[in-house]
């Protein structure tokens, strides 16, 4: 049974620019290793509803589980809608967290009505950016995506600083978040025939990756996008430490 093996060439080709796995129509899903690392937004996901105390926080986790779906699908399939899917996942993944970010900056009530519908205003724009980011060029991910990782690391920068007597609490999700995040872009654009690293002029015989390796540049990205998320979540959380840590060494630190 393999139902996406009617994949157009152009999408395929489309695809490579970015990615080096290779795609694989005999397969149910069409690439393998950019499928199954998505299981590593479901685990940050799960982790995150599992050892948050925050109703929003656990929120975000389920968030960072419908990025998994949708990203999965996408990547299983190669559809217009598990693009559209995976989108939607990323920007409201981000413009959640930075949502998030802002209740405990300020701080809002935790959990009172104005954090939920912050909370709830930054999924909507996720959601309607995604949706319109073929239509909108403002939304779409080579322009929307940066500007939300931009906004969150000025907020981390920001609070960094302000938060000083709290440097100690803070320190090591913002390394982690650095070297995670910094790995992630590394992978990503070395991927593909025509990305920012990989300039291969569309000759696919010179990507990075070997297209049956066990290795994939894009898969790497999804692990490593994982964890600079539950780094974020946890940098956030350090500031007031009103709700438990996600890491789960930290707990009794908490």
């Amino acid at each position: 049974m393999h139902p996406w093996s009617d994949v157009s060439k152009d999408r395929v080709a489309w695809y490579h620019q970015e990615e080096c796995e290779k795609v694989d129509t005999s397969s149910f899903y069409l690439q393998f290793l950019n499928f199954w690392s998505n299981f590593a937004y479901l685990a940050a996901g799960l982790l995150i509803v599992w050892l948050s105390t925050s109703g929003v926080g656990r929120a975000i986790g389920i968030v960072l589980i419908v990025l998994a779906v949708g990203s999965g699908w996408f990547h299983g399939t190669l559809t217009e809608f598990g693009q559209t899917f995976d989108m939607v996942g990323v920007y409201c993944a981000l413009t959640a967290m930075i949502a998030f970010g802002f209740i405990e900056l300020i701080p809002l009530e935790q959990d009172g009505l104005a954090a939920w519908l912050l909370f709830a205003g930054a999924s909507i724009l996720g959601v309607v950016a995604g949706i319109l980011r073929a239509k909108v060029r403002f939304f779409d991910s080579d322009y929307f995506t940066p500007l939300l990782v931009g906004l969150l690391v000025f907020y981390m920068v920001m609070v960094y600083l302000r938060y000083k007597e709290a440097k100690d609490s803070l320190l090591w999700p913002t390394v982690a978040f650095a070297g995670s995040g910094l790995l992630a872009l590394i992978f990503k654009f070395t991927d593909g025939d025509k990305n920012l690293l990989a300039p291969h002029g569309g000759v696919f015989a010179k990507c990075t990756y070997d297209p049956t390796s066990p290795i994939q540049g894009h898969a790497l990205w999804h692990v490593l996008f994982a964890v600079m998320f539950v780094c974020i979540f946890e940098f956030i959380r350090s500031m007031q430490s009103r709700s438990e840590s996600v890491w789960p060494w930290r707990l009794s630190d908490s």
